[in-house]
């Protein structure tokens, strides 16, 4: 049986008639083999086989953190041969198979710039330093060891919980009160800190040089995340300098507008232009929000990579998300193309996944003019402005989004920070919509 079960997993109807016995006699036999496991009921019941990673075993426990930083056990997940796993659901009871690492956990793995601090900083795991060869394994290793830092409200492991439960001892200490004047005191510190370890190759998309921080004032927690600009004496410094002010102004443009965006705030400091976004996964209580990324639900439920607006429409059609929350897409979707962010990827929309799994949308984040980056030399390469068309999908709210594009380049153009050269391309786009 163990070498059927090594193959794939197997229904009862399968195993009887490979195995030539009975039913009775096959509950008998699953019954004295604890490495074998029993996934759904009645005929769409499946027999597995456990299968061990390295020397962390085969099954582990799931928690939960609510918003008020309460721990609740999730589920149990359990790797089978050949490389799949199995979700048991606590709050239903349910067994689920998956070919690969469930679809609500994929987020949790180290990714764009911070993954590969990771990477740098927890090679003694024994992982490929490159995380686009990392594998399922490799990623619950991660997990199970680091997972509790991550853009998650899911703790995989009793180490993870344990190492959360530390954490919160560690940030709210009775008399520790940073504020936010002693924390932003010490950004250009940690930016060269950054730079130092080398971490970064590129300025590609997900890759901006960033780091965390708490900030701990009157018993509040506030995690952040923090990008940060070459100096600005250089032009490559001056040019992220304007795209850290120019996404800030988004997010506000946004918000503006009654569009749900995450809260930021733009610090200059020893030469640099830093742009402090508050996380809104997290709560000021330590207390954490469960989000999916756009890559995750649609590796799941669509199994497509087009546009932001198609992925919508695919996501209402499978009734995954709300009407509101589709033309809430759309808008967003369409504010991107007229402000040229041409890097509107999966991993920049995001889900808050309520504990039965149900979508609605978070915040809108990293929504700033990509188009005028600088290059990953770090030169300054003059752009022209493209003025996009809308889609058959956003037809309806182009006229409306159009009118919040220019309030938004206005902004740009007016803000006292925003160099003369980025002033231009501002006003560009301002005169091609009069």
């Amino acid at each position: 049986m163990f070498k059927l079960l090594a193959k794939q997993p197997q229904s009862a109807k399968e195993l009887t008639k490979q195995l030539n016995i009975s039913q009775p006699t096959l509950s008998r036999l699953v019954k004295q083999q604890p490495a074998i496991i029993k996934i759904g009921k009645a005929r769409a019941t499946q027999y597995a086989l456990q299968r061990p990673i390295r020397d962390m075993g085969s099954q582990w426990p799931v928690y939960r953190v609510n918003e008020q930083a309460n721990i609740s056990v999730a589920g149990q997940l359990i790797a089978v041969y050949p490389h799949g796993f199995v979700w048991h659901d606590a709050l239903t009871q349910n067994e689920t198979l998956y070919e690969s690492l469930p679809w609500f956990l994929w987020d949790i793995r180290p990714q764009g710039f911070l993954g590969r601090e990771f990477s740098a900083i927890h090679q003694q795991l024994g992982l490929n330093p490159r995380l686009q060869d990392w594998q399922d394994d490799d990623v619950l290793t991660f997990l199970l060891k680091f997972g509790f830092v991550q853009p998650s409200h899911f703790l995989v492991g009793e180490e993870s919980r344990v190492s959360f439960l530390r954490l919160q001892q560690d940030v709210m200490q009775p008399d520790d009160d940073d504020g936010w004047l002693k924390t932003r005191a010490s950004y250009g510190q940690e930016a060269c800190k950054v730079i130092r370890q080398d971490i970064a190759r590129s300025s590609a998309a997900g890759e901006q040089p960033k780091f965390g921080v708490f900030v701990v004032e009157q018993q509040q927690a506030f995690e952040l995340l923090v990008k940060f600009s070459p100096p600005v004496s250089s032009p490559n410094g001056q040019r992220w300098s304007d795209l850290l002010i120019a996404e800030h102004l988004a997010l506000q443009t946004l918000q503006h507008v009654g569009i749900a965006a995450a809260q930021s705030q733009i610090v200059q400091s020893q030469g640099r232009t830093f742009l402090e976004v508050v996380r809104f996964d997290r709560t000021s209580c330590l207390g954490r929000k469960g989000m999916v990324s756009l890559e995750a639900v649609s590796n799941e439920f669509i199994g497509h990579n087009q546009a932001w607006d198609e992925q919508a429409k695919s996501l209402l059609d499978l009734k995954k998300i709300s009407c509101d929350d589709y033309q809430c897409i759309l808008k967003v979707f369409a504010f991107g193309r007229l402000i040229a962010n041409e890097d509107m990827h999966n991993g920049n929309l995001s889900f808050f996944l309520a504990d039965d799994f149900s979508l609605s949308l978070a915040p809108v984040y990293d929504m700033l003019p990509m188009r005028f980056v600088p290059t990953t030399h770090g030169e300054v390469v003059e752009r022209d402005i493209k003025i996009a068309q809308a889609t058959h999908l956003t037809q309806d709210v182009w006229l409306q989004v159009s009118e919040w594009a220019r309030f938004y380049w206005q902004q740009v153009a007016n803000h006292p920070q925003i160099s003369v050269e980025f002033r231009k391309i501002a006003e560009k786009y301002i005169d091609s919509e009069q």
